[in-house]
Parts: C-alpha cells; sequence; structure tokens
C-alpha cells in the first residue's frame, strides 16, 4: 500500500501566494495560473520519485528543501507523513528579506 502524503499550506504561506500580481496578465488570468500552480506544487511533492529537490546552501532558508516550479521556489519539510510548505517564493522576489 503506498503511503499518501498530505500537504499542508499555513495560512500565511497561502495568502502570500495568492496575493502575487502579474503586470502581464489580468487578475483572472493570474488566479487561474496560482490554482494549476497549487496543484502542481501539490502533484510533485506527493510523487514518491521527486526529481527536482534541493536542499538550499545559503541564506534565510539554509537547510530546508527546495523545488522550483515554474520559476516559483517552493520550501518545504517533510514531518512523518506531512510535507509542510515553509515559504513560496516568486520569480524576482528576493528570499533573503
Amino acid at each position: 500500500m503506498r503511503n499518501k502524503r498530505k500537504i499542508v499550506w499555513p495560512a500565511a504561506v497561502y495568502e502570500k501566494l495568492f496575493s502575487f500580481r502579474s503586470s502581464h496578465f489580468t487578475p483572472e488570468e493570474t488566479q487561474d495560473f496560482l490554482i494549476m500552480l497549487v496543484l502542481e506544487i501539490e502533484h510533485s511533492l506527493t510523487n514518491p520519485l521527486i526529481s527536482k529537490t534541493y536542499t538550499e546552501e545559503l541564506g534565510r532558508y539554509s537547510g530546508i528543501s527546495r523545488v522550483v516550479l515554474r520559476r516559483f521556489k517552493v520550501y518545504y519539510e517533510i514531518d512523518d507523513s506531512d510535507i509542510i510548505i515553509i515559504a513560496i517564493v516568486a520569480p524576482g522576489e528576493n528570499p533573503q528579506l
């Protein structure tokens, strides 16, 4: 039987992600993109063969696992069967702040 991991989205991370805006797209297009991004993040992180994951070596998120999807950096930790999203850094955003 396959162990199903659960994704935990702290409210602050989820709210920050959905506050993202792009001057190139309408609010509706951006919202649709973010919903698809959440689905892609969850699919990637629940895949037992994560191939795009790294451990951040320097800075604020040093030692924390990271995956990059559609230029968004997703920092997460695994706690038993839960995957806890620590932070999401948007393209062009400085993760050190």
